[in-house]
């Protein structure tokens, strides 16, 4: 009997301990609690909104006194008596009569007389004077019409321009090379001189070629055959090019009309 109350009392201790445990380890583990700090912090003042006001201007209306009012009293009226008006007279002039001028008796016409007829003039007969041809002096002149095509003789293209051709004699046979001279100049310091067999591209052994510029231009030349000492063989030619790729040589062709001229004697 004993044992078992003192068994009850020491489970109930040992029960009672394990709930005190479990309560502590409760408190210990949930969070601490808040304060309201609400009651403590100041209520927020609200500022009224100013409503702006709009001074209105008062006009207080003010009398002017008017000056005080005079009251005329009229005076008498002289009125002038009535003036008597002089009426003008009109006194009648005499009467002028119209006198007819004399009448002119017209003069004695002149008849023109007969204008003398003169005699007609002789009108010479016979055929009309035909002008004589100017006679080349020199014993070469051009083959034919300058032409002008696209350089062929070079590798050059449009980067060249200038003339060339050929030489024949009165046979139709090609000069030998080196026999004539080329000379083409423009008047403005351009003054070349080339001997005839320097490019056979232009026909055969009497085949020259002398470049006058390095491009296409309009510009005009001048081109004459001359000895190789230098005396002139040919009138001299004109050569105005066209400014044209494909026309950049102009083909000058010589032939013989008689026999050379002989240089001078020293």
């Amino acid at each position: 009997m004993g044992d078992r109350l003192y068994n009850f009392i020491t489970a109930s201790a040992l029960l009672l301990t394990v709930v005190v445990i479990v309560g502590v380890a409760v408190l210990l583990l949930s969070p601490a609690p808040q304060e309201d700090f609400t009651a403590l912090l100041p209520t927020a003042a609200f500022v009224p909104t100013a409503t702006p006001i709009t001074p209105t201007a008062t006009f207080t209306a003010t009398r002017t006194p008017l000056p005080a009012t005079f009251t005329l009293t009229p005076t008498e009226t002289l009125t002038p008596p009535p003036s008597s008006t002089p009426t003008a007279s009109v006194t009648p002039t005499a009467t002028i009569t119209d006198t007819p001028a004399p009448t002119f008796t017209p003069s004695i016409t002149f008849t023109p007389s007969a204008s003398p007829t003169l005699p007609p003039t002789a009108t010479p007969t016979g055929p009309t004077n035909t002008p004589v041809p100017t006679v080349n002096p020199f014993p070469f002149d051009l083959r034919e019409t300058v032409l002008f095509q696209a350089n062929f003789a070079n590798t050059f293209g449009c980067a060249w321009q200038g003339v060339g051709g050929t030489v024949t004699d009165l046979n139709g046979a090609q000069f030998p090379s080196g026999s004539l001279q080329v000379r083409v100049f423009d008047g403005a310091g351009l003054d070349r001189v080339i001997g005839i067999g320097s490019n056979s591209l232009y026909g055969g052994p009497s085949g020259y070629e002398l470049k006058v510029a390095d491009g296409i231009n309009n510009q005009l030349y001048f081109v004459q055959l001359e000895s190789t000492i230098g005396v002139q063989q040919s009138p001299v030619i004109q050569i105005q090019f066209p400014s044209n790729c494909t026309q950049n040589v102009a083909l000058v062709n010589f032939v013989q009309k008689r026999s050379l001229q002989q240089p001078p004697a020293p």
